[in-house]
């Protein structure tokens, strides 16, 4: 059986053979003439060979079909070199540009092209793959605790008591409260006693994002709509959130011109992106908190007042920790055995040291309670910590530090060092001299100086 031999002098034999490659292939010569292109990359570049066959590179980067030649970087180094390259239709590529040498000389160069416009979306969606994931095993831990509060307090169970109400109906919660009173925990709380609990709870500070980004944070853009934008846009929160909840946590910071299109949002059920003039229906449920009065910024012109209504539909407020304070001990025993185990310690409080825990008025509530509780533990250094001098960020009452349970005991010179912690500091703050701090002490100033230094308390001399 005769067999018919391929012959590769023939200039079509070699086209069918570029053309039967997936990344697409570029042939010039060594003063940049474009001799040859395949099918592929036509395909992946949108370009067609007739535009670029018999063109020099340079005249086809000034005719703007492309942003920038590798052909003449091979040529200037006679090295392999790879760029990322754009299109004239915005697409992105990656070649690779290799010199054939005939002895010194280059003979020609080819390149080898991948479109990296898909690679990118698909970088795009995985992140957002990572973000959902990260989302459903916030939500998976969560669902594994029997309850994601602390409520001992009967004005802390009225709060939740409503928040069951209003979970299985979609009207818009506006929720008061002084900063670190626990919003955010109401509105969980909300989101997962509702039917929405099997889609995302979404969370953004108004106020801790800048006025530009908010915005594009908040509704997503089209691909190329400003400067800097990315080229296949970006999905904003509400759109993420559909079928879910929304919490929009410091809602009093939020731009008067950002006021509006909330409001659009929560008229009409949908919005649009950044750059576009589609509108995109959700199904949203936004929740809003605040420790500002918004009543005030209403007369004041910087809250309007329609989007204070929409807001407004079921207003919770949640009481400072200084009004609830039977919550203290449940919520210092929770943040004691979480700490614990998560510096694998056995640490606990003494009933002194809770007393002065008690006394105290938080007036950065639960979020100033853990923070505190945190930084007792890890910087004490026995399992059982008494208010020791310097202990705490404040300066406990004499009568706390000295008030011990029945059953309590502890050193007379630990005793005696946290009273003696005390009245000096407390006299440090009082008067700006150590003669003076030491006048009122009825003690030498060298004495007081010596104990200050000690107890590496500072005063203002």
């Amino acid at each position: 059986m005769s067999k018919k031999l391929l012959d590769m002098k023939d200039s079509k034999n070699w086209e069918k053979v570029f053309d039967t490659f997936t990344d697409g292939i570029y042939i010039t010569n060594a003063d940049g003439l474009t001799l040859q292109v395949n099918r592929a990359y036509e395909e992946i570049t949108g370009l067609k060979a007739e535009n670029l066959i018999g063109k020099y590179m340079n005249q086809i980067v000034q005719e703007g079909y492309l942003s920038t030649s590798i052909t003449q970087k091979v040529i200037e180094t006679k090295k392999p070199v790879s760029i990322e390259q754009e299109i004239k239709n915005g697409k992105k590529v990656a070649l690779n540009g290799f010199p054939i040498f005939d002895q010194d000389e280059i003979l020609m160069v080819v390149s080898f092209v991948r479109d990296v416009t898909v690679l990118n979306k698909i970088e795009e969606d995985l992140k957002q793959s990572r973000f959902l994931i990260d989302q459903y095993q916030q939500r998976l831990n969560k669902m594994q605790k029997t309850q994601n509060y602390v409520a001992e307090s009967q004005e802390f169970k009225n709060v939740m008591s409503l928040a069951h109400k209003v979970a299985n109906v979609d009207s818009t919660v506006l929720i008061l409260g002084e900063s670190g009173t626990g919003k955010e925990v109401v509105a969980r709380e909300i989101h997962e006693q509702s039917h929405r609990n099997n889609s995302l709870f979404l969370k953004i500070n108004c106020g801790a994002i800048p006025e530009n980004l908010l915005e594009s944070e908040l509704f997503g853009y089209e691909g190329g709509s400003f400067t800097g934008a990315k080229k296949n846009g970006h999905i904003g929160i509400f759109e993420m959130a559909n079928k879910g909840t929304v919490f929009l946590d410091e809602i009093g910071d939020m731009p008067l011109h950002l006021q509006v299109k909330l409001l659009r949002v929560l008229q009409e059920k949908n919005i649009s992106r950044i750059g576009s003039t589609k509108s995109i229906p959700i199904d949203t449920r936004i929740i809003a908190a605040t420790n500002r009065n918004l009543e005030e910024m209403v007369q004041d012109k910087t809250f309007r007042q329609d989007l204070y209504y929409r807001l407004n539909v079921v207003s919770i407020v949640l009481p400072p920790l200084r009004e609830r304070k039977t919550d203290i001990p449940p919520l210092i025993e929770y943040f004691v055995n979480n700490i614990n185990e998560k510096y694998k310690m056995n640490k606990k409080l003494s009933p002194s040291m809770l007393k002065c825990l008690m006394d105290y008025d938080w007036p950065g509530n639960v979020r100033e309670l853990e923070n505190i509780i945190e930084r007792i533990l890890v910087t004490s250094e026995e399992n059982e910590i008494t208010p020791k001098a310097g202990l705490l960020p404040w300066n406990p009452s004499v009568a706390s530090i000295l008030e011990l349970e029945a059953d309590e005991i502890i050193p007379l010179k630990e005793a005696y060092d946290n009273l003696e912690h005390t009245i000096l500091q407390n006299a440090a703050k009082k008067y700006k001299t150590t003669y003076k701090i030491a006048e009122a002490l009825q003690i030498s100033q060298p004495s007081v100086s010596r104990k200050l230094k000690k107890h590496k308390i500072k005063w203002n001399e």
